[in-house]
């Protein structure tokens, strides 16, 4: 009786306990883009080192390519319920040192450590890497948005979006 109560207790803490592993992508923000990666300023995304910005405001997409050159494309109404962008819009590039072999990476444009749709991350074009004004949190763009510990202050990874590719049409969805 006893061994039949320690192990149905077992078995119950088994099944109890959530697991907690990392998880490489991130499901907290719905996300839906795509584009045509053969178009400026899209067609920067594929060459390593390289990020562009996109976010949504007022019927228009907001694109900033690795420049810094702020494109204004605008939206149909069908693509502007379509497109999710996130907590604030997209980091989309291709790392220096692209370690996963898939090619282009898509980060959220928000802070993690904010969690706020007004508070967008700031690109160091140069050193690749993703800030924010509001926390000074700083994220390596080519490691996989894991964050630069300079103060030693704990910081979450950015989030970032799955991404796929069908000939020339990149797909950003969770």
């Amino acid at each position: 009786m006893k061994r039949g109560v320690v192990l149905l207790s077992l078995l119950l803490l088994a099944t109890a306990c959530e697991k907690t592993g990392y998880s490489r992508f991130s499901t907290k923000y719905n996300v839906y883009f795509n584009c045509d990666i053969t178009v400026y300023p899209y067609n920067g995304v594929t060459t390593y080192g390289r990020f562009l910005t996109v976010r949504k405001s007022e019927g228009m997409l907001i694109i900033v390519d690795s420049d810094g050159k702020d494109f204004k494309q605008p939206l149909s109404n069908d693509d502007n319920r379509r497109f999710i962008l996130g907590l604030s819009g997209l980091i989309i590039g291709t790392p220096t040192f692209n370690n996963d072999g898939i090619s282009v990476w898509a980060y959220d444009l928000g802070c993690p450590e904010c969690d706020a749709p007004n508070v967008r991350l700031k690109i160091d074009r140069l050193d690749r890497t993703a800030s924010c004004s509001k926390c000074k949190g700083k994220w390596n763009l080519d490691a996989d948005g894991t964050p630069i510990n300079d103060d030693g202050k704990e910081l979450r990874p950015l989030y970032r979006y799955p991404t796929t590719q069908h000939g020339s049409i990149l797909t950003i969805s969770n």
